[in-house]
């Protein structure tokens, strides 16, 4: 199953959901916080899912900065299902790390 055939089930086949054209969610394109809180990642540190960024959502300031994205999980073995999560990266004295605690499913 791809992500166009789940949306397309999930909207009726006219690809709307919340008036969001989601077609236009399918290519990365980060703004220069978000490239930089994603590669400031060690992602060799995680094991088992992986995740390619959709779109960056924005930040919070907390204890440091969450940044927000919306991604897909990738599966290290070959599987129909795809998944939307959204998750948070938190920069914190020029370090950055993925906050478990943060990521959902969305789809």
């Amino acid at each position: 199953m791809d992500l166009e055939y789940a949306f397309s089930w999930l909207t009726g086949g006219n690809k709307m959901f919340g008036q969001i054209n989601l077609e236009k969610f399918t290519a990365a394109k980060l703004p220069q916080k978000g490239a930089s809180a994603w590669s400031g990642v060690n992602w060799n540190e995680l094991t088992g899912i992986g995740y390619k960024p959709l779109v960056y959502a924005g930040e919070q300031e907390v204890n440091g900065t969450l940044h927000w994205f919306i991604a897909e999980a990738t599966q290290p073995y070959s599987s129909e299902i795809r998944h939307v999560v959204k998750m948070a990266i938190l920069e914190y004295k020029g370090k950055y790390t993925v906050e478990g605690k943060s990521i959902s499913i969305i789809f």
